[in-house]
């Protein structure tokens, strides 16, 4: 397998996340759906990552931690999606009704779906 065969299958993998994020939502499975959106994130940047760096990727599912290995400025505002979808994967893994109360909504599931579209637009260009 090749460098670039490696990066596609990341990349897919990315589009595959955020496709699953929106059966979920689809679905009324807010909760699973955000996890789906870290997930699309998580291998956008490693997918990054490893053709910028020509190295596998960081062991980590810190989003903040991956993206600020790449050769790239963020916003504080990037910053916070990445800190904040962090936080929503182990919410959403351990299934915190507190957060899901509060955090897995139908108009927040859409919201942050829209943010992954864009972002991984900019992250595949």
């Amino acid at each position: 397998m090749t460098e670039a065969d490696v990066i596609a299958h990341w990349r897919t993998g990315a589009l595959s996340e955020l496709q699953s994020a929106k059966l979920l939502q689809q679905g009324k499975q807010y909760a699973a759906a955000l996890f789906h959106c870290h997930l699309a994130v998580e291998k956008a940047l490693k997918s990054n990552f490893i053709q910028e760096h020509r190295k596998a990727a960081p062991l980590t599912h810190d989003l903040l931690q991956i993206a600020l290995q790449l050769n790239r400025t963020w916003t504080d505002d990037e910053k916070k999606l990445f800190a904040d979808l962090t936080g929503y994967a182990v919410a959403a893994r351990y299934d915190d009704p507190v957060w899901a109360e509060r955090e897995a909504t139908s108009s927040n599931v859409a919201a942050w779906i829209k943010r992954i579209d864009v972002l991984l637009s900019s992250l595949f260009q």
